[in-house]
């Protein structure tokens, strides 16, 4: 990733500044507009991440901080630009190092433990209806990535949780993940 957009997305966010200054708990009010549900886990709600009218937003992932189990009312995508993060996922520890991707469907419970301010990851977070120009360039293909947005979509196969893709020494995905902050930052 260049140097330039690094230096961006490593910046030290009010968020994080609140979290480096004692405040060691999680603001719900950022990301969910309803207190703990029924089975105890808070649903992050996009309304409060997506500016009105986008189906994609990014963000720096929060660091210094343990975000305890939730869930998300939309896709998410998880880019390592540099380090690493600790993802629990439907149970599964899984660790999500340097250009490497991690797709989080809407009905997976998921805990990231605390990241170091070295370790700079980009959230997309992805309402359902973006995927759906992709679906139909993808028609009846049958492959991975398409039954999990197909089950993203539909509130399918509650198994299909995530997708991780070690991708970090696939140059052309890390031109594409690169050109899309760009884009969209």
């Amino acid at each position: 990733m260049k140097q330039e957009l690094l230096d961006i997305l490593r910046k030290i966010t009010p968020e994080e500044e609140r979290i480096c200054n004692g405040d060691h708990n999680i603001e719900q009010n950022i990301y969910s507009s309803k207190d703990v549900g029924q089975d105890g886990i808070v649903q992050v709600d996009a309304t409060k991440l997506l500016e009105e009218g986008k189906l994609i937003q990014i963000r720096t992932h929060t660091r210094f901080v343990h975000f305890p189990v939730h869930t998300h009312n939309y896709v998410e995508l998880v880019y390592m630009c540099q380090g690493s993060t600790h993802h629990v996922v439907n149970g599964n520890d899984v660790i999500l190092n340097e250009g490497e991707l991690l797709f989080i469907s809407q009905s997976a419970k998921q805990e990231i433990f605390p990241a170091k301010e070295s370790d700079v990851a980009v959230n997309f977070i992805i309402l359902p209806e973006f995927f759906d120009y992709g679906l139909a360039m993808m028609e009846a293909e049958n492959n991975q990535l398409r039954s999990f947005v197909i089950d993203c979509l539909t509130g399918g196969k509650e198994d299909t949780g995530y997708l991780h893709f070690k991708v970090a020494d696939v140059l052309p995905i890390q031109n594409l993940v690169e050109n899309l902050i760009w884009t969209i930052i």
